[in-house]
């Protein structure tokens, strides 16, 4: 029946991946390749470009798509044939420091107050593809960049200038310390510029050290390498903050991203809404 393609429609779409459906609906591959196309033929349209590497929706798919997504689910949930249903899982990814500090705690408390859930948590500074990776959403640390996906802004993170006691005796620092005094300093950063809270960008002028990992910065700024930025969490211990006189470095904010709204199962919905209260 019609009906029982578009479902399938639906769960290939979602994915953007045949093999992913065939698992999830527990029927052969070929199958779905074959149903899929029978779909088409009865519309006369091309609802999906595949090739050996990927999936993708046309134009008519997506439009199709549009119009199928919401009742074709909320028959799903009413049957019991939602998505993942036997295992509830949430891939999850998110940075490495997050994921220890704020995201995980979080989403331990979520775990234990829904004992079916399980989830999938990556921790890692690299920017995963949903769709290659089998990602339903990621923690994302703004600013972001302008894309198609979807982003609800979950807290801020606050950030700051710190330095070690040695670090600020050496250099006869006193807080609050000028911007152009600050950027002569020796410095440890990571690949993004210092941003300040008017919207401007800036470098230090003498880099010592540039690293991709939050923790292994702030272990250098520990044995008096250097200044960094940091978020205002991770300034502890021998860490001290250092007050800009005339400037402020720009806060961000954490951010959940996804694909698609239509495409959120309310599993993964009701997660994002639980990180954001």
């Amino acid at each position: 029946m019609i009906y029982n393609d578009l479902a399938l429609f639906t769960v290939v779409a979602k994915h953007l991946s045949f093999s992913t459906a065939a698992d999830q609906l527990g029927i052969p591959l070929s199958r779905v390749s074959r149903r899929i196309a029978e779909l088409e033929d009865h519309f006369g349209v091309k609802l999906l470009e595949r090739s050996t590497r990927r999936v993708r929706l046309t134009e008519e798919g997506l439009r199709l798509l549009n119009r199928c997504q919401a009742p074709m689910e909320a028959l799903h949930e009413a049957a019991g044939f939602a998505d993942d249903i036997k295992s509830h899982t949430v891939h999850i990814t998110a940075p490495v420091v997050a994921a220890r500090t704020t995201v995980g705690p979080k989403l331990l408390e979520y775990a234990e107050q829904n004992p079916a859930l399980s989830i999938h948590l990556t921790a890692t500074n690299a920017m995963l593809d949903f769709f290659r990776d089998h990602i339903d959403f990621a923690f994302r640390v703004g600013p972001l960049d302008s894309s198609n996906l979807i982003a609800r802004q979950l807290w801020p993170i606050e950030y700051c200038l710190c330095a070690s006691q040695s670090f600020i005796e050496q250099h006869e620092l006193t807080s609050p310390v000028k911007l152009d005094e600050v950027l002569q300093l020796p410095a440890i950063v990571s690949h993004q510029h210092w941003e300040l809270s008017g919207g401007s960008r800036v470098r230090p002028k003498q880099i010592r050290h540039q690293i991709d990992d939050l923790d292994v910065i702030k272990d250098a700024v520990c044995r008096g390498m250097g200044i960094a930025m940091l978020p205002q969490e991770m300034v502890d211990g021998n860490l001290r903050r250092l007050a800009l006189a005339d400037a402020k470095m720009l806060n961000r904010d954490m951010f959940a991203v996804y694909p698609s709204r239509r495409l959120l199962p309310a599993r993964v919905r009701d997660l994002i809404d639980f990180m954001a209260r």
